[in-house]
């Protein structure tokens, strides 16, 4: 499915008297799952960070003794919701997957039997938080595991997903949420600690800090992640950097995610009572 092979041969020799050669060269290949694979995603633009019903439209040309592929690997921007359902469409046809698996921000489907000419729509949800997202996807053969053959956009960016409300947003902190706003660290089981979710827009390897200060600015707590990526969740049980119980009383949350420009800090009241 490729035009062309790029290769880098770096020849020495620790003889100054001799100038090293190549007699032979050999590429080994297997033959392509089909001879084309293109591909579109539609819609091709969303809102940050909602659930978006997505269709990425296959169309595949084949030769007789072409084998076929009966596996689809996406790799998306967050994982899929498998609760709102992967459909997969052969023409009019709806075909039930033999099994869907999310690894991740990975989406692995198998079919019930091999594919080789017809034109597939798959249908799934996921979200998007960075503008132009490209959705990638692989076609795969349970007969021939390891090889993965890629599927190319259908046209220019056919395969990009954009997010219209971003460029000319300077908010970087999106769909700030702090459960519950009052929590009891009083080990009854009941709101015993804090969560602090929100993603990140717009930054590449974003690092952020998240502090809790008392209300003269004193720093109570310095919180870790609970889960990174673009999804970031945070933690507090109420204790202090000591490990002792913090009082009663309200603090702030203070989130900084270090960005040259934007609106990259974000501040929030909590409450801690017993």
């Amino acid at each position: 499915p490729r035009r062309y092979v790029q290769l880098e041969l770096i020849l020495a020799t620790d003889d100054p008297q001799v100038a090293p050669t190549i007699d032979a060269l050999t590429i080994e290949f297997e033959e392509a799952l089909v001879q084309e694979a293109l591909g579109r995603i539609e819609p091709r633009s969303a809102r940050p960070n909602e659930p978006t019903r997505f269709t990425y439209t296959l169309a595949t040309r084949a030769r007789p003794a072409d084998s076929g592929f009966d596996r689809l690997r996406f790799v998306l921007p967050e994982p899929a919701d498998l609760e709102a359902g992967i459909q997969v469409h052969a023409g009019d046809a709806l075909i039930d997957p033999a099994t869907i698996e999310a690894r991740g921000d990975t989406l692995l489907i198998t079919l019930p039997q091999p594919i080789t000419a017809d034109s597939l729509a798959i249908r799934f949800t996921t979200r998007v938080l960075r503008n132009a997202t490209r959705i990638d996807l692989d076609l795969g053969a349970s007969e021939r595991p390891g090889l993965w053959q890629s599927v190319e956009a259908m046209t220019r960016r056919a395969n990009i997903v954009l997010l219209p409300a971003v460029p000319g947003s300077r908010r970087l902190i999106g769909d700030l949420a702090v459960v519950p706003p009052v929590f009891s660290p009083n080990g009854d089981g009941v709101n015993d600690q804090l969560t602090i979710r929100f993603v990140v827009l717009k930054v590449d390897a974003p690092d952020p800090q998240v502090q809790v200060f008392d209300l003269a600015g004193r720093l109570v707590a310095q919180l870790e992640p609970s889960a990174t990526g673009s999804q970031r969740s945070y933690t507090w049980d109420g204790t202090d950097q000591q490990g002792a119980t913090a009082a009663p009383g309200l603090y702030l949350c203070r989130i900084d995610l270090g960005a040259q420009t934007g609106e990259d800090r974000a501040v929030r009241l909590l409450g801690l009572a017993y």
